[in-house]
């Protein structure tokens, strides 16, 4: 596995973090995959959610490599979770040079470390439910998933076909053998 390295996000990254969700907009398109719009990964749309805080970057020999934002409440997708009592990862994304790497799974042992270090009980996320590769990524790294259903008007389609994942961090306490 490549030498990776993941940190949270500057303001001076910003380009980073929309060249590397742009990647992934047009290659999911090149599929007829689509999920988001080119317009929906440009800061002036994401800073509608999200703070630079929220964001980290992976690093294969210092090329950007990929990308995610952590939340600590998600209103939209997990109303009844308290603020603070889990992680909410949205927007992970690796360019197309990346992939296969290790850069993802990186992305997703520093969310875990986070969790850890914020001492949540939980890291959650939703992704296509009909995309079994991307489902079995998360099974893969211990999420369960607890709710499959269809969101009206999400992400700027009619109907999204939603997979909830939940990592319980308490799961693993001592070493977190899914990873």
């Amino acid at each position: 596995m490549a030498d990776i390295q993941v940190r949270q996000a500057k303001t001076e990254d910003i380009p980073i973090i929309e060249s590397i969700l742009f990647d992934t907009v047009s290659w999911l398109n090149a599929m007829a995959q689509p999920l988001w719009k080119a317009e929906d990964v440009v800061w002036a749309a994401l800073s509608k959610a999200h703070i630079i805080d929220d964001f980290y970057l992976a690093f294969i020999g210092g090329i950007p490599a990929g990308c995610m934002a952590v939340l600590d409440i998600d209103p939209f997708f997990w109303p009844d979770v308290a603020k603070g009592d889990s992680l909410f990862i949205h927007k992970l994304a690796v360019t197309k040079n990346a992939r296969k790497t290790g850069a993802a799974d990186a992305l997703i042992g520093y969310a875990k470390e986070l969790g850890r270090q914020r001492e949540v009980s939980s890291i959650r996320l939703d992704c296509h439910g009909l995309r079994t590769k991307l489902r079995a990524f998360y099974e893969k790294h211990g999420f369960v998933c607890v709710e499959d259903k269809v969101c009206k008007d999400t992400y700027n389609v009619p109907e999204y076909y939603a997979a909830f994942y939940i990592y319980w961090m308490n799961r693993y306490p001592d070493n977190d053998t899914a990873d």
